[in-house]
């Protein structure tokens, strides 16, 4: 089954995303925006021959999922204000039918076809969460058939044998398929949303997105049923799903982004079967931090003076902090230059001025040359507030940087470095950096940072 299911996709579906209707407030979402656009535009040149769509704003039933075996659906974001924004799809009537019977005595599955339609007097139709990852599908030049299914609520474990089952039928028919699962996060991020405010919707996002990055279920497994209720999402039986379609592949993660703009959290996770065409690891999409970064210091490289900083900064970026950026070309550091308390007005600043000093004004290496920067990766360090400890013990490599300080010497060494294990190695590096003696005990303050790639 390595070539049949040839990638699978965490997807957002706020209509808000697409251009006609978010305009100007698409600024404040850039990030998934990117994201999602580049794990369509690697997704179908992959070829699939059908996309299958899970949604949970279709028809949802207490306890059965279901799909939509109608030849053609269609679908308008009227509701929303724009009934002008109208998309028709074809069915893939036979995967349909090929996962309907594969489901019959494994999982509960409901058919919700034309019959059920006029009997029950609904109609079918593409919902917003087929609606906008199809919209960027589209866009990016799929135009090919789908098969449409909506989860339930009540059985996540369930959805996981589902997602698996929908890849085993696909194998069956024959089919090169790729997966979007829709969903959003937490709708409760922000005091004010209009969905309410609930601290459990940071720790929900949290985690899934760290099961996602290490694709691991037992970390979204251990949350408790009232936290998920708390957290007020919509996402999380397609996440199941999701994990379903992995077990048949040998996944590798070019995209991989989230945000939380509007009090909404909007994962992307895109995952390319490895056995399947050449590899595009080296297309992730960067973090709009790094981004900026080396667009900071291409501008230098190329007008000699540092660029402005861009106006409607995302939230994140407003904030004062303290920033490195670091420089490697392969495996070998190419430079590093920081500040541990904000010099700037807003982190963006303090960005675009340490990655153009890290290029440039390193003293351990030569500046960087304009043919060298597509060579280098960039990574950003946003650095929390100092903070003093009276003792070793309150230090750890991998999780705490540490700074030290005697008289008028002061040295910094971030965490999680390859190489630096211990406390000890850690302290006498950051002595060293700063001249300070080995026999001086040096005043001691730790801090964490948050890393981008």
């Amino acid at each position: 089954m390595d070539t049949t299911c040839l990638g699978a996709a965490l997807l957002p579906h706020p209509p808000i995303m697409l251009p006609e209707i978010g305009q100007q407030e698409l600024k404040k979402m850039e990030a998934t925006v990117t994201a999602v656009s580049t794990a369509a535009s690697l997704l179908v040149e992959r070829r699939p021959e059908t996309l299958v769509v899970i949604t949970p704003h279709n028809y949802v039933f207490s306890d059965s999922a279901a799909i939509f075996p109608a030849a053609r659906i269609h679908g308008d974001l009227g509701k929303f204000g724009f009934p002008d924004l109208t998309m028709n799809v074809n069915t893939d009537m036979e995967l349909a039918e090929e996962i309907l019977h594969q489901a019959d005595g494994h999982t509960p599955l409901y058919r919700i076809d034309e019959e059920w339609a006029e009997k029950y007097g609904h109609a079918i139709f593409l919902d917003q969460g087929a609606f906008v990852p199809l919209y960027y599908m589209k866009k990016a030049g799929f135009d090919g058939p789908v098969v449409l299914l909506s989860p339930r609520f009540d059985d996540y474990e369930s959805m996981t044998e589902l997602g698996h089952l929908v890849v085993q039928s696909a194998a069956r028919t024959g089919r090169r398929i790729a997966i979007i699962a829709s969903g959003d996060l937490s709708h409760r991020l922000s005091p004010g949303s209009p969905n309410g405010y609930s601290p459990s919707g940071a720790i929900f996002d949290k985690t899934v997105m760290e099961g996602l990055k290490k694709q691991d279920l037992s970390g979204i497994r251990a949350m408790s049923s009232q936290l998920i209720e708390e957290a007020g999402m919509c996402g999380l039986p397609s996440v199941y799903f999701l994990f379903g379609a992995l077990r048949c592949m040998h996944p590798s993660m070019p995209v991989f982004s989230y945000e939380g703009p509007f009090g909404v959290g909007y994962g992307v996770a895109l995952y390319l079967n490895e056995s399947d065409g050449a590899q595009v690891t080296d297309r992730a999409v960067p973090d709009i931090r790094v981004r900026l970064a080396r667009e900071s210091i291409a501008y230098y490289l190329e007008h000699h003076s540092v660029m402005a900083v861009p106006k409607n900064l995302p939230e994140g970026l407003t904030d004062r902090a303290g920033a490195f950026v670091s420089l490697h070309k392969g495996s070998m550091l190419r430079g590093c230059i920081g500040t541990f308390l904000p010099m700037q007005m807003n982190i963006a600043s303090e960005i675009i001025h340490n990655a153009v000093s890290a290029a440039t004004r390193d003293p351990r290496f030569y500046p960087v040359q304009p043919e060298e920067l597509n060579e280098l990766s960039i990574s950003v360090d946003v650095l929390g507030a100092p903070e003093a400890i009276t003792s070793p013990d309150k230090l750890d490599p991998k999780k705490y940087g540490v700074i030290v300080m005697s008289h008028a010497r002061t040295g910094l060494l971030l965490p999680d470095l390859p190489g630096v294990d211990t406390v000890q190695q850690q302290i006498d590096i950051a002595k060293e950096k700063a001249g300070i003696p080995p026999q001086v005990r040096p005043d001691l303050y730790r801090f964490t940072v948050t890393r981008y790639k």
